[in-house]
C-alpha cells in the first residue's frame, strides 16, 4: 500500500516519503523540539500545476503586510545540500484540428489531427536536439518531455481532434517566451487550434543574468551563515524560484534524492531525514537576532 509508511533496512518508504513529506515530517519534528519562532508554509500547488496558493502568499508579503519575510528556504530532494540554482519550467496545452472522415480517403495524410501531432512532436524532438550544447552555470542542455497525448476515434477513422501535453525546463539563460514561439512554429500552418501555457515557473534564481547572480549570491551567503553544505545546481523545479521572483533571498534545501521522486515503493534513507532535522533543529534553536526565515 503507498499510502502506508513502510520503514526498514535505513529506509523510510511510501507514496511522497522522499518528495517530500519527509522534510515535512522533519520541520514538524523540530518545532516540536524547540522554543524558538518558527514559520512553515505548507502547500501541494507544484505538484498539481497550480501555483494559487504560492501566489497569495507573496501578494501579501509584496503589499509590506505582517509577514514580511525576508529570506524563505524551500525543501525539495537535495541530498541536504543547499542548492542555489535550477531550471525554469513551462506546461503546455496543444489542441490539433483534423476533419473526421473515411481512413480510405486521399486527405488522411494532411486531415488526421493525430498525423499533426506527430509532425509536430517530430519537430520539436529537433529543436530541442539543437539546444544540447547551452550551457548555464554547471547545467547543459533543455530538457522536454511529452507527457501525454489524446485523440482519434478507431483506426478506420481519420482523427478529427488530437491533444498534447507537453513541458520543457529552460535554463536561467533561456528567454522562455522566445521557445514558446519557436515551439509553436513546429506545427504545420492551420494545424494548431490551441497553443495554451498552463504553467510558468522561474528559474532560480529569477531575473535577467546580472540580477541573478546577485541574487545567488546573497542566498549562498545565508546559506554559509547557517553552516549549511552548498551542492551543485539541479535540472527538477522547485518553488524557491517564485520566492526569489518576489524579491526574497531563496535556495532549497531538504532531505533525499531525487532519483527516488514519483517511483514505485518511493523511499528516503533515515540518516538523511535526521541530518534535516537536526541541522532545522539547530537553526531553530539558534533564533540568531536579524534571521526572519520562513
Amino acid at each position: 500500500d503507498p499510502l502506508t509508511l513502510r520503514v526498514r533496512e535505513g529506509r523510510a518508504i511510501g507514496l511522497g516519503a522522499c518528495d517530500i513529506k519527509g522534510a515535512a515530517a522533519g520541520l514538524l519534528h523540530a518545532a516540536s523540539v524547540t522554543t524558538g519562532d518558527a514559520a512553515f508554509l505548507f502547500s501541494s500547488d507544484e505538484e498539481a500545476n497550480d501555483p494559487r496558493c504560492i501566489a497569495a502568499f507573496l501578494t501579501r508579503t509584496a503589499r509590506g503586510g505582517v509577514l514580511g519575510f525576508e529570506q524563505a528556504i524551500v525543501a525539495e530532494p537535495t541530498r541536504c545540500e543547499a542548492v542555489l540554482a535550477h531550471r525554469g519550467i513551462s506546461s503546455v496545452l496543444l489542441k490539433f484540428k483534423g476533419e473526421a472522415g473515411h481512413a480510405s480517403g486521399a486527405n488522411a495524410m494532411q486531415a488526421n489531427a493525430l498525423h499533426q501531432a506527430m509532425r509536430w512532436g517530430d519537430k520539436a524532438l529537433d529543436l530541442v536536439e539543437a539546444e544540447a550544447n547551452a550551457r548555464f552555470g554547471g547545467l547543459t542542455g533543455l530538457r522536454f518531455n511529452i507527457g501525454k497525448v489524446e485523440g482519434g476515434i478507431k483506426a478506420n477513422v481519420i482523427a478529427p481532434r488530437a491533444e498534447v501535453r507537453f513541458g520543457f525546463r529552460p535554463l536561467p539563460s533561456h528567454d522562455i517566451d522566445v521557445l514558446h514561439a519557436r515551439f509553436g512554429a513546429c506545427a504545420s500552418v492551420g494545424a494548431l487550434e490551441r497553443y495554451e501555457e498552463t504553467f510558468r515557473g522561474p528559474s532560480l534564481p529569477a531575473g535577467d543574468i546580472a540580477s541573478a547572480e546577485e541574487r545567488r549570491l546573497a542566498a549562498r551567503d545565508l546559506a554559509d551563515g547557517l553552516r549549511l553544505p552548498i551542492g551543485n545546481a539541479v535540472d527538477f523545479w522547485t518553488e524557491a524560484s517564485l520566492f526569489s521572483q518576489a524579491g526574497l533571498t531563496a535556495f532549497v534545501y531538504g532531505p533525499g534524492d531525487i532519483a527516488q521522486a514519483h517511483t514505485a515503493d518511493e523511499w528516503v534513507a533515515l540518516d538523511q531525514l535526521q541530518r534535516y532535522a537536526d541541522s532545522i533543529t539547530r537553526l531553530l534553536s539558534n533564533n540568531m537576532p536579524g534571521s526572519n526565515t520562513p
